[in-house]
């Protein structure tokens, strides 16, 4: 069994996904209707800004001399 994430742009394609579930071919674990999206999608990045200055908080005075590193970009 594979678990993938989707999101559905329109109500045919949606209706589709029902249609999936109903027939047993798929399991619908979340929906998140769509007037809950941004609302996650502001606090998914209120947690990331907060994470950052925690992490510039503990590091902002290490200094690491680069000089003459080369970065493997393959």
């Amino acid at each position: 069994m594979e678990a993938v994430v989707v999101q559905v742009n329109n109500k045919q394609a949606f209706k589709f996904f029902k249609n999936l579930e109903e027939l047993n071919l798929i399991k619908v674990l979340r929906h998140i209707p769509y007037s809950q999206v941004n609302t996650i999608i502001n606090s998914n990045n209120t947690n990331r800004d907060k994470r950052l200055t925690e992490i510039q908080a503990v590091t902002k005075n290490i200094n690491i001399d680069l000089t003459g590193f080369r970065f493997n970009r393959l």
